[in-house]
């Protein structure tokens, strides 16, 4: 089955080029540079709402997404749950691309897009994490995570954080991709894997 999902994915796989872009230094600044082997695969429209129904989301939550691409997790989670939401993208098309999607869903006070690198950012206002990166992406965070307040919930699509025993683990088929996505669901302290 995890060929079937990786061959899955691979096919449906939009990829940027061989390189995307990375900014440098300050959040919107507009200067960039080739980084290799960037992807973006969106997430499903009901792969999202699996997650944000599965993490419990709630208007008083803070969530932020990491690598958000064109906005749609944070846009659900405000239209839906009516609770702010940040997106962070290193890569000024998607940044774009996320603003506007913001914009057009009319979410702007309870939605902001920042382009920063991941690996940079302060994730203690946030309550909920939700991410879909490469696993060695999601290692990389856990120092980061690992500062976050506890009871913070963390939900991954398709690639857990390795190191860590989920809460909860469900896959689910996506009607739009005829293909099964499995969620991973956290929670602050996480707990090493057994």
């Amino acid at each position: 089955m995890l060929r079937f999902h990786f061959a899955a994915i691979a096919w449906s796989v939009t990829i940027v080029g061989l390189f995307t872009t990375v900014a440098h230094s300050t959040a919107d600044d507009r200067s960039v540079e080739p980084v290799e082997s960037a992807i973006t695969v969106p997430t499903p429209d009901d792969v999202v709402a699996k997650m944000l129904d599965l993490v419990k989301v709630k208007k008083d939550d803070v969530l932020y997404d990491l690598g958000c691409g064109d906005g749609r997790i944070v846009v659900a989670a405000a239209v839906k749950y009516r609770c702010r939401a940040v997106g962070f993208d290193i890569n000024p098309l998607k940044i774009d691309q996320s603003r506007e999607r913001v914009k057009q869903a009319g979410v702007q006070s309870l939605v902001r897009i920042e382009q920063k690198d991941i690996f940079k950012v302060d994730l203690a206002p946030a309550t909920v994490l939700t991410l879909y990166l490469l696993p060695e992406m999601n290692d990389q965070l856990v120092p980061q995570i690992q500062k976050m307040k506890a009871g913070t919930r963390i939900v991954c699509h398709d690639f857990p954080i390795e190191a860590f025993q989920p809460e909860q683990r469900i896959t689910i088929k996506s009607v739009e991709t005829d293909a099964p996505h499995e969620i991973f669901l956290y929670r602050l302290p996480l707990k090493p894997r057994k």
